[in-house]
């Protein structure tokens, strides 16, 4: 009798000790300021992209993805915590030096990497961080390989951390793409079955600012798309960005010339094109080879993989080139915002599906902790709703709203209407989506959209307040983390707080779980 109550215990438990044996894997491939437009699998005819659209056509691509701010920085910040900009303080792209030694931006907040670490993963960061000293590893990772600050100058010579050693790729004759992909791929080498792993593969390109983007194409692509160059929007330049122009002086190189004229002699440039499109396919040669390396270590059936970029970035649309940080005042188009969105995990996401809900970035650590089994973990004041039963293929309750914050610029958008909020700056934005899908009629002060714009205003309104941190709320006296507008720009904050604390670098107290 002993003995039959001990197998069907064991029967009954075989199902739970299988799972907790054997957790997922988790491969977060994140490329640098690039539009869901730049992908064959968003419909580009032009730049190929075979690997990523592979994905795309084994796993599940959302088509309403959407970055919860307008910069590298504080969109990766909201990736790793699932909190707002006005939360972790992170509010631009942030300097490649502090005066805190090891200082990190996010340290203090449950992050995706301490958590998985904390858990018993394996964890990798590959690429771009932009978070803090680049000098040692931080939030829980291991193997680090990285470089200071964020802003790609060359994607020859750079200067990176290779798990503390320090080198040019330049001295290795690499584009500085194939460099990660050769890293992450060393990475996957060095996995086995023992532990799951976390790899953020954090891709530079294809980086559509300038300098880079001013240069004539480079690698192994260049020559077809000089062949074949791809088409890009032809628009005269939007007043944002000739304002931005009027004002701005940082160079962009010693030759005096400053960011935004740069980015004005990129529109309508067929160079340009060329270049990111060079760029994008070389990004998409390394998801193909991180994704050979993963069948090749037996580790493809276990693996969660998700592709996404940081935020949008304009590359001619509406006459704008860049991120949010590229105009006066902050543009938040659709250009802007948007960004791919894909997950694979063979077997078990839906296969070759696509899926309208409007995901907020801020939704995808709720989402991947609820996947991998940790949705019991408390993400502290999140906005973000996790969305992992749509990834099972099951059904659920979703409002088609996302929220987004760069600054002195609100937005929220819903499946018709989109409304842009502006502190001390101007002009708020309306725009019926249904009718206006390019954000060509500006509604605002239109009398008969009085209504819609005060029922928007009031939740707009009403998620900030519910959810930023005094501290770090910009709009109501708060200040920011290293840095705040670029080039000194603050007086407005300044002028119209009498106390106004200037942007800040102290120690925080660590998270662990």
């Amino acid at each position: 009798m002993r003995c039959r109550r001990l197998s069907l215990l064991l029967i009954l438990l075989l199902p739970m000790l299988a799972a907790a044996a054997d957790p997922t894997n988790l491969l977060l491939i994140v490329t640098d300021n690039q539009s869901p437009g730049l992908l064959g699998a968003y419909g580009n005819p032009d730049i190929r992209t075979p690997n990523i659209d592979r994905l795309a056509e084994q796993g599940l691509l959302f088509e309403q993805a959407y970055a919860t701010s307008g910069v590298c920085s504080p969109t990766r910040a909201t990736l790793l915590t699932g909190l707002l900009p006005s939360q972790t303080g992170v509010h631009n792209g942030l300097p490649g030096r502090y005066k805190v030694a090891n200082w990190s931006a996010i340290e203090e907040f449950r992050n995706l990497p301490q958590t998985l670490a904390d858990a018993g993963y394996r964890t990798g960061l590959v690429g771009k961080y932009h978070l803090g000293d680049h000098r040692n590893p931080q939030l829980g990772f291991k193997y680090w390989v990285t470089f200071r600050g964020g802003h790609t100058e060359s994607f020859v010579d750079m200067d990176v951390n290779d798990n503390g050693t320090m080198l040019n790729v330049a001295e290795l004759g690499q584009h500085v793409t194939d460099y990660w992909t050769t890293q992450a791929v060393r990475f996957l080498e060095q996995q086995n079955d023992e532990r799951p792993f976390f790899l953020m593969l954090s891709y530079n390109g294809p980086y559509i600012l300038p300098p880079t983007v001013n240069r004539p194409a480079i690698g192994r692509h260049a020559q077809y798309y000089a062949a074949n160059p791809p088409a890009m929007p032809q628009r005269p330049v939007h007043g944002y960005l000739r304002e931005w122009a009027k004002t701005m002086r940082m160079p962009v190189d010693v030759t005096g010339g400053t960011y935004a004229w740069a980015a004005i002699d990129a529109l309508n440039n067929q160079q340009a094109m060329n270049r990111i499109a060079a760029e994008m396919t070389l990004v998409d040669d390394g998801v193909g080879a991180v994704m050979v390396a993963l069948q090749a270590r037996g580790l493809a059936d276990n693996t969660l993989v998700v592709f996404l970029s940081d935020q949008g970035s304009a590359y001619g649309q509406l006459g704008l080139w860049g991120n949010s940080s590229w105009g006066a005042p902050a543009p938040a188009y659709r250009a802007n915002m948007q960004i791919p969105l894909i997950f694979f995990h063979r077997g078990e996401i839906p296969a070759g599906e696509r899926r309208e809900l409007m995901i907020d970035e801020f939704d995808l650590f709720p989402t991947l902790l609820d996947y991998l089994g940790f949705g019991d973990r408390v993400i502290a004041n999140t906005p973000g709703q996790s969305f992992a039963p749509v990834l099972r293929g099951d059904g659920m309750a979703w409002d088609n709203t996302v929220f987004f914050e760069y600054i002195d610029t609100r937005v929220i958008q819903t499946s018709d209407w989109k409304y842009t909020k502006r502190f001390l700056a101007e002009p708020n934005e309306l725009y019926d989506l249904s009718t206006d899908p390019g954000e060509t009629r500006n509604l605002v002060d239109d009398p008969a959209y009085g209504e819609v714009v005060v029922r928007l205003d009031r939740r707009l309104t009403e998620f900030f307040d519910r959810h930023a941190d005094p501290r770090f709320d910009i709009w109501h006296g708060g200040t920011a983390k290293a840095t705040l507008f670029y080039g000194g720009r603050n007086d407005r904050f300044a002028n119209h707080f009498p106390h106004w604390t200037p942007p800040v670098v102290e120690r925080a107290t660590a998270f662990r779980d």
